[in-house]
């Protein structure tokens, strides 16, 4: 295998709103889509700490996004032999004591098959600390989590990176009870693609699904032979989940594609109990509730670009 993690096709500087703007945008187009919705800007809670119990204390400062690869290694070729380095992403994005999380596919060569991955990782302590969240499918077909130490991804990744930094000014979203069909990350970005068009503004979060269920899917292992069109891809390679609240997610999106072929918004997640894996949208709008803690980057780092087939 190669690692691909310095493969840096493109470096962009983006548009970063006033926290202050960003509220009454996104309080605006939310409570389109939810009934009950709040939006104030705070100091980030202690991500290390449950409900969360992630690797860094917080978003922190000097936020950057590392768009990784893309659906263009997995159709209509399968790119096994590529591998993404955490630690070395980290470098290639000029933060080298970087924490670093988000969603992408998990390392199949230590997982042992293809699996979905919520990347976490701090390399500004000593020793860093690694906890990458993997759900993948058991011999039945059926969601089975687990957790590696090994700071690898493959395929495609949408990973924030930034020093770590506690007590950044976030803001901190609460939706309750959804009354539209846009779900809650996509909610935001379609607010910030409205409001800034042809400017890049990208976002990352981390939110928590407090009540209710959520959609999900799962990647199969990768098949003997490619696959002959994308709809036999869709079709046979996902496996598709209602998991249970509560449910920790990370996410980053952007409001528009600067022909990067950038993934405008991906969101995976995971739990204590076992749930996770890719996010499509809540199964019980009459009563989920979000809560949610988000920050615009101010830098984008394209690795590896590949076209979206």
């Amino acid at each position: 295998m190669k690692d691909f993690s310095t493969q840096l096709s493109q470096k962009l500087h983006t548009f970063v709103p006033k926290l202050n703007e960003l509220k009454k945008i996104l309080e605006r187009e939310l409570k389109k889509n939810f009934q009950d919705v709040t939006i104030e800007i705070v100091p980030c809670p202690n991500l290390k700490e449950a409900p969360f119990n992630m690797t860094g204390a917080g978003i922190g400062d000097h936020l950057r996004i590392a768009e990784i690869g893309g659906l263009g290694n997995l159709y209509p070729e399968i790119e096994k032999e590529k591998f993404y380095d955490l630690k070395q992403i980290c470098t290639e994005c000029e933060l080298p004591k970087a924490f670093i999380f988000g969603p992408g596919a998990g390392p199949w060569h230590v997982v042992g098959k293809n699996s979905e991955c919520v990347a976490d990782a701090n390399f500004t302590e000593e020793p860093p600390k690694v906890n990458m969240h993997i759900m993948k499918l058991d011999d039945e077909n059926f969601p089975e989590a687990q957790n590696i130490d090994i700071p690898n991804m493959c395929l495609m990744a949408n990973l924030a990176v930034s020093d770590g930094a506690p007590k950044k000014d976030i803001l901190k979203i609460e939706a309750k009870i959804r009354t539209n069909e846009s779900n809650f990350p996509e909610t935001i970005r379609r607010a910030l693609a409205e409001h800034y068009p042809g400017q890049l503004v990208s976002m990352c979060g981390v939110f928590i699904l407090k009540k209710g269920t959520a959609k999900f899917h799962i990647m199969q292992d990768f098949p003997h032979r490619p696959w002959n069109s994308r709809e036999e891809k869709n079709t046979d390679f996902l496996k598709f989940f209602e998991m249970n609240a509560p449910i920790v997610c990370t996410t980053v999106f952007h409001s528009y594609d600067p022909g990067l072929s950038l993934r405008l918004e991906h969101t995976h997640c995971f739990s204590e109990h076992g749930d996770g894996g890719h996010y499509h949208h809540d199964t019980t709008p009459d009563i989920v509730e979000y809560e949610g803690y988000f920050l615009p980057a101010d830098q984008l780092y394209r690795i590896d670009q590949v076209e979206n087939p």
